[in-house]
């Protein structure tokens, strides 16, 4: 049973004291004008500890605590390990938190700065689960991610706070791993507006719950693969896909280069930083997977916690999808004042050099020629056709590569 009273008023006083947020839902302009809809952003990315997580952690450690318990323990690599380590900290209680071996540096620290004693155990978070519910001992509650009341209860203090701000929404747009997160949502948004409609979004690589729909049980997948970690989860858990079915209207699949474009669309039009799981709602909207055209439309950014190298490729790879950055390939004379020739040109339209290749070694490359490769940064008002006239015009013969 959600207790999505009791739960928001728990969290409202947290809120009053400033040690969980109160987290805007602002208007997208860019958004707006990209679907037809309005569009507004639930920005759970300036959320404390960087994600939604610690409303269900702090709400179902409360509960807990009630009946007695003192002491929890969970698996995590990443978002969840944080909220239940920061909760455990605004509680007075201790938290041990199992982390597989591969789980970045950067996240590991921030769990114990926490103060939560972090165990490193195996390869991948199914591994990690395994060892903490070994560790399990009498008077030690096991906090699952999603797959408890108490804690699904407290994510739905989100969607009530969706529908306080926009009152009259008419579609909510959330992200989908185990499921917490949206059957909370959707629970309170159906509750206060019956007739929106809530509609999930999971990566391609990780389509635990859409195919478990299909299938109208809960089913394990053996692979996940994308760069939204952060709902990259094998199989959605009992209580929540019942509540899915319940009251989730569709869900939908985006790709990783569609969360690669949504997460550089966020940073660059609305200077919100999101990981590839708290994109993926904006992913799904800017690829016309769901059409809020004509709607009150609140897309939730369910998290920032994104590690710097991987964000770096991220917005690397977004650009060449854009034709930011290319790649130009060409064929040209081994003689000395080549390539300072071909970079004066490039330099005369503004074009800046980041990288440069010199290719001798292919058996078919002609003996007195080299292949040279730039891979360049082009000004948004450069045509690039023109450009690539220029340089044959000069004996330089390029073209685009794909990238």
């Amino acid at each position: 049973m959600i207790l999505l009273e009791e739960a928001a008023s728990v969290i409202r006083e947290k809120q009053r004291e400033s040690k969980i947020h109160r987290t805007p839902t602002l208007r997208s302009e860019s958004l707006t004008r990209i679907t037809g809809g309005e569009v507004f952003l639930k920005l759970e990315s300036l959320q404390k500890t960087g994600s939604f997580k610690i409303r269900g952690a702090y709400f179902a450690m409360y509960k807990y605590i009630k009946e007695g318990y003192r002491e929890f323990i969970t698996a995590s690599s990443g978002n969840h390990a944080q909220g239940v380590a920061y909760a455990a900290q605004l509680h007075g209680v201790k938290a041990t938190v199992v982390m597989p071996e591969t789980t970045p540096w950067l996240k590991v620290k921030k769990t114990q700065d926490y103060g939560a004693n972090v165990i490193l155990y195996g390869e991948s978070y199914y591994e990690a689960e395994k060892k903490a519910m070994e560790l399990v001992r009498g008077g030690v509650k096991f906090l699952h991610a999603y797959n408890d009341w108490y804690v699904i209860s407290g994510q739905a203090t989100l969607g009530l706070e969706i529908v306080e701000d926009v009152g009259d929404v008419d579609v909510v747009v959330v992200p989908i791993g185990g499921g917490g997160l949206i059957s909370g949502v959707a629970y309170a948004v159906k509750k206060r507006r019956p007739g929106a409609k809530v509609i999930g979004v999971q990566a391609s690589g990780a389509p635990a719950v859409y195919l478990s729909l299909k299938e109208g049980r809960p089913i394990v997948i053996e692979k996940v693969d994308t760069i939204a970690d952060g709902i990259a989860v094998k199989s959605p858990g009992d209580i929540t896909l019942k509540l899915i079915q319940e009251y989730v209207d569709d869900v939908v699949l985006v790709d990783d280069n569609e969360i690669v474009d949504a997460i550089y669309l966020l940073l660059e039009r609305t200077r919100v930083v999101a990981e590839g799981a708290g994109a993926v709602a904006v992913a799904a909207l800017m690829s016309g997977k769901i059409n809020v055209s004509g709607k009150k439309v609140v897309a939730v950014v369910s998290g920032g916690n994104i590690d710097a190298p991987i964000f770096m490729r991220v917005l690397m790879k977004a650009m060449a999808r854009q034709r930011r950055v290319i790649k130009l390939v060409g064929e040209v004379p081994d003689k000395p004042g080549t390539l300072a020739k071909a970079s004066s040109l490039l330099a005369s339209h503004n074009v800046n050099i980041l990288e440069v290749f010199h290719e001798r070694y292919d058996p078919e490359q002609r003996p007195n020629y080299v292949r040279l490769i730039f891979v360049v940064e082009i000004p948004g008002t450069l045509d690039v056709s023109k450009l690539l006239d220029e340089l044959e015009k000069n004996g330089f013969f390029f073209r685009v590569a794909s990238q």
